[in-house]
């Protein structure tokens, strides 16, 4: 489901909030290192090396989607994956993610499955407005590319176009493509968020009095609470993209442990139960961009309110952000 998320990316934090998106899954694998074991053949480490560095982006081939609409690069919401726009000659708008690593699920044995030298493509069935394939890599990390409908038509293909995208990214696996990104010794990138919120603030927050945090393989998300939309959860990510800013009414900007801040009920009404807490870190990519480096805490509590939300949200920040990298040169 953002590091979907941000900006241009918050439809996929709706559907993470909606349809559970894996990303933060139980037994994900830890962040690793270019494996040189026979062994190791067909894992994920042997195959992009390291995990918190890779470049979504050059898993990507918008030339491959041409076919189906003009295609361009949606711009950066997340560490974890690359965004792609399919205009459609139909009229509708197709929001493409490629790269999220998760953890495999074994509950979706009856999909089928293709066959790529050392990797599987699984065809998960779709979901209303939502298609998903699944690179499965030989100890069980599997990377999503996901497709979902923004704008127009519900019959628009779209587990033809991430079919397509699975496609690509399974070729620039095989061929040795994968990127990475040169990160700074103070980036986001390069810390587990879970290494820096103790999980006895988190269980503070009712129905998650045993939560244990829970990794994503890349190292830049976590997350505790079950991944059910009825359930009390917190998600902490390190993304990347706009710096925050207050987006509507239900938005204040404000300073925790000395950071600039901006709170958040998601999508503006106070009685969703929803809140996200963002603080800016040190630029990202280009600088005539203006983008940097994001720490995200999102606080779901079912039942309540998003004002609720947004104070456990608030709490949260006051205890990891002291923990931050410095944002110095």
């Amino acid at each position: 489901m953002s590091t979907r998320l941000r900006h241009r990316g918050m439809p996929l934090l709706i559907l993470w909030v909606l349809l559970l998106v894996a990303g933060c899954a139980p037994g994900a694998a830890p962040p690793g290192q270019l494996g040189g074991r026979q062994s190791d053949a067909g894992t994920a480490p042997s195959m992009l090396g390291d995990l918190r560095t890779v470049d979504p982006c050059t898993l990507a081939d918008p030339a491959a989607l041409q076919r189906f609409g003009p295609t361009e690069n949606a711009g950066t919401v997340s560490l974890d994956y690359c965004l792609l726009h399919v205009k459609q000659n139909n009229g509708s708008l197709v929001q493409l993610a490629i790269g999220e690593l998760a953890a495999g699920d074994s509950d979706q044995q009856g999909d089928p499955v293709a066959q790529r030298g050392p990797l599987r493509v699984v065809q998960n069935a779709p979901l209303p407005g939502h298609c998903t394939r699944q690179i499965m890599f030989a100890d069980n990390v599997a990377m999503q590319v996901s497709a979902d409908l923004l704008v127009g038509d519900p019959a628009a293909g779209l587990c033809a176009i991430a079919q397509a995208g699975a496609e690509a990214a399974a070729s620039a696996l095989e061929q040795h493509r994968v990127g990475h990104r040169r990160y700074p010794a103070n980036s986001l990138a390069l810390v587990d968020p879970c290494t820096l919120l103790d999980s006895a603030a988190v269980r503070q927050i009712p129905g998650l009095e045993e939560a244990k945090p829970q990794s994503n393989p890349a190292g830049h998300r976590c997350m505790w609470g079950a991944q059910s939309a009825d359930s009390p959860r917190v998600q902490f990510m390190h993304t990347a993209g706009e710096p925050p800013k207050v987006l509507h009414g239900a938005a204040v900007e404000e300073s925790i442990a000395g950071r600039r801040t901006v709170l958040s009920v998601v999508g503006g009404d106070p009685r969703v139960p929803l809140c996200s807490a963002e603080t800016g870190h040190i630029p990202f990519g280009d600088p005539a961009a203006g983008q940097v480096e994001v720490a995200m805490l999102v606080v779901a509590v079912p039942g309540m309110t998003g004002t609720d939300a947004c104070e456990f949200a608030r709490g949260l920040a006051g205890q990891a952000w002291p923990h931050l990298p410095g944002s110095g040169p």
